[in-house]
């Protein structure tokens, strides 16, 4: 989607998700202006990777930026809206957290808004931008229109998402992401206590991921604790008995699943 204008942006915060933005908004034509981080050494990195004006210090932001993109950590929020408020409180501020709301800038900025990408981002993974919803929301309809247009013209898929949806969706996606993976960590353990390679897991896995996503997953739901196969399930609390904490895991998780319906 093109932009009736290229936009003066800042980037505030220089970790994954802003490293990973500001590469993405130059790479289509909306070059950051600059990028600002309480970490001289990553401000500077950032910064001189794209080509842009950099600085560790807040009231050293520009003033005349139109969008002010704060990529930090959620207890950050707050603490940086407060430092810059002085110095771009005619900008459109926005954060990045899922799990933070948008009202939380109302105090410090008159224009507010929330610009939120569903993904997990790292530093050694480029993201696939075309299959990452972006989740929008803003105080004012002409500024929710500026980031739908950002949205679409740096990805593809675009939701407006208010306060208390947004909370929900990042709540299930700690389930979908953080809580699966960590599994995948404990079965990696339990598999190389036993001189086992986690690579014998790794078609079933792709089959589980596969089902969950052409199905509801309680549909898809299968093993013992959705069988009450109580002697299946007892054998494995025995094997996890020198391990109380992936023991409790597996009892909470199992009950969960007998309790859980499948439609």
């Amino acid at each position: 989607m093109k932009m009736d204008k290229i936009p003066k942006i800042v980037v505030v915060g220089a970790g994954r998700i802003g490293w990973h933005l500001a590469k993405r908004l130059k790479g289509k034509g909306l070059p950051v202006a600059q990028v600002v981080s309480r970490t001289e050494q990553h401000a500077k990195e950032l910064g001189e990777s794209i080509q842009c004006k950099w600085t560790d210090k807040f009231e050293e932001i520009q003033q005349d930026a139109d969008w002010v993109l704060l990529a930090v950590k959620d207890d950050a929020i707050i603490q940086v809206a407060e430092n810059i408020a002085p110095f771009a409180s005619e900008s459109f501020v926005t954060h990045t957290s899922g799990g933070t709301a948008g009202e939380v800038l109302a105090k410090y900025f008159k224009r507010f808004g929330v610009f939120y990408p569903l993904q997990s981002f790292s530093m050694d993974h480029m993201p696939v931008w075309s299959k990452i919803p972006f989740c929008v929301d803003a105080s004012s309809p002409t500024d929710l229109m500026f980031l739908k247009k950002i949205a679409k013209t740096i990805g593809n898929l675009v939701y407006q998402v208010n306060d208390v949806q947004r909370a929900n969706l990042h709540v299930a996606a700690v389930f979908a992401n953080n809580f699966s993976n960590h599994c995948f960590a404990i079965a990696e353990m339990i598999l190389k206590e036993k001189d086992l390679p986690f690579d014998l897991l790794h078609p079933l896995m792709e089959e589980t991921l596969t089902k969950a996503l052409q199905e509801s997953p309680a549909k898809m739901q299968t093993g013992p604790a959705i069988r009450g196969d109580a002697e299946t399930l007892k054998r494995h609390i025995e094997l996890l008995e020198s391990h109380p904490a992936w023991m409790k895991i597996y009892k909470d998780l199992s009950e969960s699943i007998q309790k859980t319906p499948a439609d």
